[in-house]
């Protein structure tokens, strides 16, 4: 029997589908985040480039400790993070109605055209989204450019999200890149382990479980460079306010002296704290910067930071305010220099949502579909000017570090 001609409500609905489940299939780094459920968008005509939606995050208290509670009353204050809906990425393909008109055609068309395409489009948005992520999290462990990737420092990046109190589940997620990777495996590889996870290392140079934290090679990792200023520098003006997220320094080289979106720095005396006794740690608290910035021509600075910095309330986060005096700002690695930066985090630390777009009328195929909270849309039209039927198939997309605090960077 002949292959029968396809409709174009068939080939349509087919062919989002199939990218939907082509780009689930092609990520790692986004199938291991959270992603905002479907409820979100129930009923929703669609959504347009610049659109935003709000996270809540659960609020946090401070235990009182006598039978008076008077003085120990606490407002409910949520923590909100405004994800915009910012990112429209596409891939356009030229093509012809004779190129899906049977099934035969469209399934060898998928293969040969829709997978590549697809994978483009997934490996961009990962990619994407792995330098946004690289750029929210302070917390690091590791030397820069001589990590080791042992034991040791696996089992400090779990500790620093234990002492985070991500949860202690199976959840937990080491993504590293092809060289971080081979060094962890031949870190380990005279080490006890499980028979499948030894044998994993030895058949296919994978780790599989370890350290508490289920290993995965992704070569997608972003790198930072460190601006070209990262010594003699200090704290300028005390910061006084709860909640400030700028730390004002000095030091830095007149005019020229650079500080990098994503660089990670310590401030001395300031101190993490645990987040439910407050007392605290024995390690600074790790900032990371969350903007390039450049001197002025007295050498100053004012960096914008991730955390927003407590020293009360249910949200002290830190020891004390960073100040100006014997303030010393310690920056992670050289100047101008680039590393690598693998990435140890609970699944809840990070999360993807993926809008349907407005589906429009008037065109030869629409049609969208959504496979494990990633819509993607399919649209195909004639463009008389070229003789052509041009597709493109659409995700819009935000990404945001929920809790950059249940994630470390690994430097390499």
């Amino acid at each position: 029997m002949g292959n029968s001609v396809l409709t174009v409500k068939q080939a349509q609905t087919i062919i989002a589908k199939g990218a939907a489940k082509m780009f689930k299939d092609k990520c790692q780094f986004l199938n291991t985040v959270d992603v905002e459920p479907d409820a979100t968008f129930k009923g929703a005509n669609g959504y347009m480039a610049g659109d935003t939606i709000t996270i809540n995050k659960p609020a946090r208290f401070t235990m009182n400790n006598t039978a008076d509670i008077t003085s120990a009353i606490q407002d409910i204050v949520e923590e909100k993070v405004t994800l915009p809906l910012s990112r429209q990425r596409n891939v356009p393909i030229a093509m012809t109605s004779a190129e899906i008109a049977t099934d035969l055609a469209l399934k060898d068309w998928m293969n040969r055209v829709l997978d590549p395409a697809i994978t483009t489009l997934a490996n961009g948005i990962e990619a994407e989204c792995l330098s946004d992520a690289k750029n929210a999290v302070g917390n690091s462990v590791g030397t820069p450019g001589s990590s080791l990737f042992d034991t040791d420092m696996m089992l400090s990046a779990g500790e620093l999200l234990d002492k985070n109190l991500a949860p202690l589940d199976d959840k937990r997620f080491a993504l590293l890149d092809s060289s971080a990777a081979r060094k962890a495996v031949n870190a380990r590889k005279g080490l006890f382990q499980s028979s499948s996870e030894i044998e994993k290392q030895y058949k296919s140079g994978a780790m599989g479980m370890a350290d508490g934290f289920t290993f995965l090679k992704n070569n997608l990792l972003p790198t930072h460079t460190n601006g070209n200023d990262v010594t003699g520098v200090s704290v300028r003006t005390t910061v006084s306010s709860q909640g400030a997220t700028t730390i004002s320094v000095q030091g830095l080289t007149t005019t020229t002296g650079t500080v990098t979106k994503g660089s990670t720095f310590t401030v001395a005396g300031v101190y993490a704290v645990h987040p439910v006794t407050k007392v605290a740690y024995d390690y600074l608290q790790q900032f990371v910067v969350t903007a390039d910035a450049t001197a002025d021509g007295s050498g100053y600075a004012d960096l914008s930071v991730y955390p927003a910095m407590y020293t009360t309330g249910g949200r002290q986060n830190i020891s004390a305010f960073p100040n100006s005096s014997g303030g010393t700002v310690t920056f992670f690695g050289s100047a101008s220099t680039g590393y690598s930066n693998s990435l140890a985090y609970q699944k809840s630390a990070f999360r993807l949502v993926s809008a349907p777009l407005v589906l429009p009328d008037g065109v030869h195929m629409a049609s969208q579909e959504r496979q494990d909270g990633i819509s993607i849309r399919v649209i195909q039209d004639y463009v008389p000017l070229t003789d052509k039927m041009i597709m493109r198939v659409d995700v819009l997309y935000g990404f945001t570090a929920v809790r950059p605090e249940w994630a470390t960077r690994l430097w390499k």
